[in-house]
């Protein structure tokens, strides 16, 4: 058990280092994040939206930005294996499971710096205001565990297609879809200050992330060796 944690660990510093020097993730994470986020700051602003509408609006701008930023980048933990010709070594040298766990791991940290970058960002420049701020933070960090883990299956899966970008979009949007609408309601919730919204919404997201992560750790074995 202990030897496989610390492979796991091993397969995420790999990718961290890799990343760290190329940055090819974290570019294309951040700037598609800041652009589409000042676009709708500027179309929009914090001015233009009804009092009543903002906190379903504001949450549902904010989860398409988080969204489609996460898919401009976390297909790469995969696909740079493969087009690097270093899969072949990864498969040989560590169990599936392993990989798996290091490479959740790396798309669990870029999307989390993503989401420190960009939600406060998001937040002042709309002029989004949190009544349950704890419930807020809870929505956000469980969220991005559910947002992760079905990106990283689904990444493993098209890393050997021609047509990675497409599918890769085309196979997660049905995946993510239930989870965007129960992660937009809970987002809401506590801009309200329901706390039951965010409580259901906690409950289903983190049943979803959960379902995700089992359904993975038993199909990435098989995808990985195919």
């Amino acid at each position: 058990m202990w030897r496989s944690v610390t492979e796991a660990f091993a397969v995420f510093a790999k990718d961290v280092r890799a990343e760290f020097r190329t940055r090819v993730a974290l570019n294309a994470l951040g700037l598609f994040a800041i652009t589409v986020l000042i676009a709708v700051a500027y179309a929009i602003g914090p001015y233009r939206i009804a009092d009543e509408d903002r906190p379903f609006v504001l949450a549902v701008l904010l989860w398409i930005v988080l969204f489609f930023a996460a898919m401009a980048g976390l297909d790469r933990a995969f696909v740079k294996e493969e087009e690097t010709h270093t899969a072949p070594l990864l498969r040989l040298s560590a169990h599936p499971l392993v990989v798996w766990a290091g490479k959740l791991m790396f798309n669990l940290l870029l999307l989390y710096l993503l989401m420190a970058i960009v939600v406060p960002l998001f937040c002042v420049l709309m002029g989004y205001k949190i009544e349950l701020i704890g419930s807020f933070v809870a929505v956000v960090l469980v969220g991005g565990y559910a947002l992760a883990v079905t990106t990283t299956i689904v990444a493993a899966i098209i890393s050997r297609a021609m047509t990675r970008g497409a599918l890769f979009s085309v196979l997660a949007l049905p995946l993510l879809l239930p989870l965007l609408i129960f992660l937009i309601q809970g987002t809401a919730g506590a801009a309200e200050g329901s706390a039951e919204t965010v409580q259901a919404a906690l409950r289903a997201t983190t049943s979803l992330g959960g379902i995700m992560t089992v359904v993975s750790a038993v199909l990435f074995p098989a995808v990985w060796n195919e």
